[in-house]
C-alpha cells in the first residue's frame, strides 16, 4: 500500500488511500447537494389558496365553519359579504348583503335552504398577530395582557379607569394611569385605539 506524503510548511502529512477516498467522497457529496435542491427541490411547489395571503390594504376576515377551526381571508377594501361566501366556495348568503370591515369573524351555519351567518370580532391574539390594534373600550383584562407593554398590574388600571369614565373617548386618557407618560403611551398606540361610534 501506497501513502502520499504532503508537505505543509515544516509538518510532514501522510494521507492513506482510504482517507483520500473518504476526502473525494465528502468532496463529491458537496457538490451533489447544490444540485439536488436546485432541481429537485425546485419542483417541489406550495401554492397558497387564493385570499390567504397578505397584501397592502388587505383587510382580514375569520370564517368559522361548522365546528372546524377557523380560517383567515384577506380581502379587498369594500368586499360584501355574499362575495366572500361566494369566494370561500359556501354558497349564497340567506339573509341581507352586507359590507365587510377589517377583523370580522364570520360564523357559517351552512343548510338546505342557504347559507346563514353569525357576524363577531375576532378574538384579541388573532387581531395583535395580525398587527391590528384592540378596541380599549372593548378590550377585557386578559385581552390587554396580551399587548407588549401592559402587565397584569397596569391592566387592571386600565379597566378600573375606563369603569370609573364610562368608556374613553381618546387614547389620551390612559395618560391619567400613573406610570403611562408619552413615551409609553406612543408604543401602546400601534396596539390600542378607540372605536368611534
Amino acid at each position: 500500500m501506497t501513502r502520499l506524503v504532503w508537505k505543509r510548511k515544516n509538518n510532514w502529512i501522510t494521507i492513506s488511500p482510504n482517507q483520500l477516498k473518504g476526502i473525494v467522497a465528502v468532496c463529491l457529496i458537496l457538490v451533489i447537494i447544490p444540485f439536488f435542491h436546485l432541481f429537485y427541490l425546485s419542483r417541489l411547489s406550495y401554492e397558497a389558496p387564493d385570499y390567504t395571503e397578505q397584501f397592502i390594504g388587505a383587510m382580514a376576515v375569520e370564517i368559522i365553519q361548522e365546528e372546524q377551526r377557523g380560517e383567515i381571508y384577506f380581502l379587498k377594501p369594500g368586499t360584501s359579504a355574499g362575495e366572500f361566501l361566494q369566494i370561500a366556495g359556501l354558497g349564497k348568503l340567506n339573509t341581507q348583503d352586507f359590507v365587510l370591515s377589517e377583523g370580522m369573524s364570520i360564523i357559517v351555519d351552512k343548510n338546505d335552504s342557504g347559507t346563514n351567518v353569525v357576524v363577531s370580532e375576532m378574538n384579541a391574539a388573532q387581531r395583535l398577530a395580525l398587527g391590528m390594534p384592540l378596541d380599549i373600550n372593548e378590550a377585557s383584562r386578559d385581552d390587554l395582557i396580551l399587548v407588549e407593554g401592559i402587565g397584569e398590574a397596569t391592566a387592571g388600571k386600565i379597566i378600573e379607569l375606563r369603569e370609573k369614565l364610562g368608556r374613553f373617548k381618546n387614547i389620551e386618557q390612559l395618560k391619567l394611569i400613573k406610570g403611562i407618560k408619552e413615551k409609553r403611551l406612543s408604543g401602546l398606540r400601534k396596539y390600542l385605539y378607540v372605536r368611534r361610534s
